[in-house]
């Protein structure tokens, strides 16, 4: 199957021919490396500035913590952290995307100037399917907490990496069911997310068996903890190096997007990557 090239966003429609940055703004006090951050107005809507300024193509906005054993968050609260600060992105001229797993927010967030809905639930919540397929948005799906589980009950029946391809396929056949185009589905592989390190570098080093499938591919591995696992560094906002370091590793295997906290570091490390390709094209 050839690699895609778009990616279809509402009325955006992103080019996939240069990796995609995804600048990550938890308006949380608890999320698990920047919570508290920035999660008062002023502050989400600056740091969700700078990082454009910074060169991100997409702003991720989450209003609720996705951390293991992470404090429940209402649905009023989410919604009350997140869509002024997506009103005031978009406004603004930032492409916006939010983290969330509930309907009624992904209904307003769109409505609020969102083009994007991630959700780390892959759409399972009561009326997230259908909420997500009444919009035009992109949509994330992604291998999380409870999928992973499922595989671990299962062990023994199949390869880790054809396990969430299986898993994304489903997904993506339930929302193509709903109306879906193909072309708005972008997949996540939730790295980090119910895994071992073993088995979250075995993703990382995937990659491209991933991205051969023809969807958009998103690898969010920034300041996890498989990266201070190996690397020991306990700090969450430490692991800045090794965060870099796994979302080069990605798209030079192929992955078209990256969800990083370190937007200008990312971009540098890219810059050089481009470059060393462009020379090796030349040469040619």
């Amino acid at each position: 199957m050839p690699v895609v090239r778009h990616w279809q966003c509402g009325s955006r429609n992103f080019s996939l021919d240069q990796p995609l940055v995804m600048g990550i703004l938890n308006v949380t006090p608890d999320s698990f490396s920047d919570g508290g951050e920035h999660n008062s107005f002023q502050s989400a809507v600056a740091w969700g500035r700078m990082m454009v300024a910074q060169g991100a193509d997409i702003v991720d906005v989450g209003g609720e913590s996705t951390r293991p054993n992470a404090e429940p968050v209402s649905e009023q609260e989410e919604l009350d952290r997140v869509i002024p600060v997506v009103e005031a992105l978009s406004r603004q001229g930032c492409t916006v995307s939010v983290d969330t797993s509930r309907a009624s927010v992904m209904l307003e967030s769109v409505k609020a100037g969102a083009c994007i809905l991630n959700d780390v639930r892959a759409f399972t919540e009561p009326g997230a399917l259908d909420a997500a397929a009444s919009t035009d948005a992109g949509l994330i799906i992604m291998h999380g907490w409870k999928a992973a589980e499922e595989d671990r009950r299962q062990a023994g029946e199949g390869s880790l990496i054809e396990s969430i391809i299986g898993y994304l396929k489903a997904r993506q056949t339930l929302l193509e069911s709903k109306g879906v185009d193909p072309a708005r589905i972008c997949w996540d592989p939730g790295f980090g997310f119910g895994k071992t390190v073993r088995q979250n570098f075995e993703i990382l080093a995937a990659t491209s068996r991933f991205v051969k499938e023809g969807q958009p591919f998103l690898m969010a591995l920034s300041r996890k903890s498989s990266l201070g696992a190996v690397t020991g560094v306990e700090v969450p906002a430490r692991r800045v190096a090794a965060s870099v370091a796994g979302a080069l590793i990605a798209i030079e295997r192929g992955a078209q997007l990256v969800r990083v906290h370190d937007v200008a570091e990312t971009i540098q490390a890219i810059k050089v990557l481009q470059a060393v390709r462009s020379s090796s094209d030349n040469k040619q």
